[in-house]
């Protein structure tokens, strides 16, 4: 039961973000990069992204969690994941809407303040899902495993760092 909770979050779990969903640039033909969902964040790329490193990139087998470990992990995963994909999809939504209007109907930033204030927002919120999962991991592995999950995530990005941030 557990390989299919976990098989069905995997789904849903990309990281940089948190999805398996396919996105296509149909609803704004404008959009460069669509980094769904992590790219919707307000930092997307300031961060490492623990779920997506522990779940879709092999984290889970290299820490080899404790089993309350690995449980409260998947349950967090359950909780969190649909509210961030939730956002995100609002979020992909309004800013195609916002582009559609300033290219193709001229509208202004004035016209569209309200969209925009609900875009930045809604961002606001993923990036405190996403500080929230960070503290979760720190607060739920042991220090042993936090730290090899810190170097998972810099190598990941092709950085490495001491404890103290210096890099090497």
């Amino acid at each position: 039961m557990k390989t299919l909770i976990l098989g069905s979050i995997l789904m849903f779990v990309s990281l940089g973000g948190v999805a398996a969903e396919k996105h296509d640039h149909k609803g704004n033909p404008f959009l460069k990069n669509d980094h769904f969902p992590g790219g919707y964040f307000l930092m997307p790329d300031s961060m490492p992204h623990f779920m997506g490193i522990y779940m879709k990139k092999g984290g889970k087998k290299i820490l080899k969690p404790t089993q309350e470990q690995a449980d409260k992990i998947e349950a967090y995963a359950k909780k969190i994941v649909p509210n961030i994909m939730s956002r995100a999809k609002k979020v992909k939504k309004l800013e195609a809407k916002i582009a559609k209007a300033v290219i193709y109907k001229g509208k202004t930033a004035e016209d569209l303040s309200h969209k925009i204030d609900k875009v930045a927002k809604l961002r606001r919120e993923l990036t405190v899902i996403h500080l929230k999962c960070l503290n979760f991991f720190k607060s739920t592995l042991d220090r042993e495993r936090y730290h090899v999950l810190v170097e998972l995530a810099e190598r990941s990005q092709g950085h490495n760092h001491d404890d103290k941030g210096h890099k090497h």
